[in-house]
């Protein structure tokens, strides 16, 4: 019997270092200041620096507990807790030696339309938030470190730095700070100074794939190859990402491509090559039609058929030979003989009318890169089908818009 993913996740949260994926990148360096750390009463800061999803909480988790374990750390492989000492059991309940807070979730739902109230009210529960750790009574903690772990440390305000920047040169000697970093580029350059740097992620397609199909297998979820493959691209290369989308895949069934393509980000490349052999068989409407029902709008209708013509010329350079990263998974779904056939009949338009296919396909991309925001997507799809086509129906565009006369 199938298993649920939530259950099994549960079940099977990982334990050690090597458990996540992509270790390879900071596995060493992280060791070699473990050991420092635990050989040492100050405490250097660290912040760990990667996309959402690619395992920067569990990995704190798991530091935090190879830290505080009371088994020596030379008789553990790899640096990994033992996981059944007092310290190591508190954590994965509740412990005083392990504090986690999300700065990016400290603020409420009121004052949303004011963006400097919102910026007032998120400064002062940070704040507030901060003061609660510094006065914790840490007489209560066992442990001879406390390991306080800030989710979303980019979204620290300046007020809040300060606070922090104090706080580490008052508490190096009984707490170790982790900065979990989502946006490296919005986190405060001088917390970062002071942080031990360690970047996770992003993780590769075949290591996603290797755990999805892991996963698959283990819970007797039947998959197709092809489709775990879109779903750890569609991941962009985080294994949170990829769990996700697999999660809604098997609301409709096994991890099939045919059940993959019901999902909207995926479900849109066959629509597509749908719609341009309507556009190349001089079938507007149902083009029309059809790239109306991609996506939910406009922009993402025109990113659609961008993406879908980079693919084109990818495809065409290759010789219609499968490449090995399609520019979005929705189109690598697709088969290389459909690939195939839709440049084989763009290649015997583009002749009828003195044309050669990487013209065409120079000439669609000029005109789509050009597709300004707020333009309606029906006149821009009836304006490229004019340029590609060579032909224009009355009033076609003043209709599209709206401004044609009753």
């Amino acid at each position: 019997m199938r298993q649920s993913l939530d259950i099994y996740l549960e079940q099977e949260r990982p334990r050690s270092f090597r458990d996540i994926l992509g270790y390879e990148r900071w596995l060493e360096p992280l060791l070699s200041n473990l050991k420092r750390e635990r050989g040492t009463s100050s405490h250097q800061p660290i912040a760990l620096i990667g996309s959402p999803g690619v395992g920067k909480r569990t990995l704190a988790r798991i530091y935090a507990q190879a830290l505080l374990c009371e088994q020596e750390l030379d008789t553990r492989v790899d640096g990994a807790p033992c996981g059944h000492c007092l310290e190591c059991t508190a954590i994965k309940k509740s412990s005083l030696a392990y504090v986690e807070k999300d700065m990016g979730g400290c603020h409420g739902e009121d004052d949303k339309d004011d963006e400097d109230d919102d910026v007032s009210a998120l400064e002062e529960a940070q704040v507030e938030a901060l003061h609660t750790l510094i006065e914790r009574d840490g007489g209560l903690n066992t442990a001879s470190v406390r390991v306080v772990v800030f989710n979303n440390s980019e979204e620290l305000t300046g007020m809040t730095a300060d606070i922090v920047l104090k706080t580490l040169e008052q508490e190096v000697s009984s707490s170790l700070y982790v900065f979990l970093v989502n946006d490296e580029a919005r986190f405060s350059a001088a917390l970062r100074s002071r942080c031990s740097v360690y970047r996770v992620g992003p993780i590769s397609v075949e290591d996603l794939v290797g755990r999805l199909s892991l996963i698959c297998e283990r819970r007797s979820v039947a998959f197709d190859e092809a489709a775990l493959r879109a779903v750890a691209v569609g991941g962009n290369g985080s294994f949170g990402g990829s769990l996700a989308i697999l999660a809604r895949v098997e609301r409709h069934g096994d991890v099939t491509v045919q059940n993959l393509v019901r999902e909207p980000e995926f479900g849109w490349g066959p629509t597509m090559l749908a719609c341009w052999r309507a556009v190349l068989s001089g079938r507007p409407d149902e083009a029309m039609s059809l790239f109306g029902s991609i996506g939910t709008h406009g922009p993402m209708r025109v990113r659609a058929m961008q993406a879908f013509l980079v693919e084109c010329r990818i495809r065409h350079v290759t010789g219609g030979l499968p490449v090995a990263t399609s520019v979005s998974p929705a189109l690598g779904l697709l088969s290389p003989e459909s690939w195939e056939r839709i440049l084989r009949d763009w290649t015997g338009r583009c002749q009828a009318r003195g044309l050669e296919l990487d013209e065409a396909i120079e000439r669609a991309l000029g005109f789509w890169a050009s597709v300004k925001v707020g333009v309606p997507w029906r006149a821009s799809f009836l304006k490229g089908y004019e340029d590609l086509t060579g032909t224009r129906s009355t009033n076609d565009v003043e209709r599209a818009t709206g401004t044609a006369p009753i």
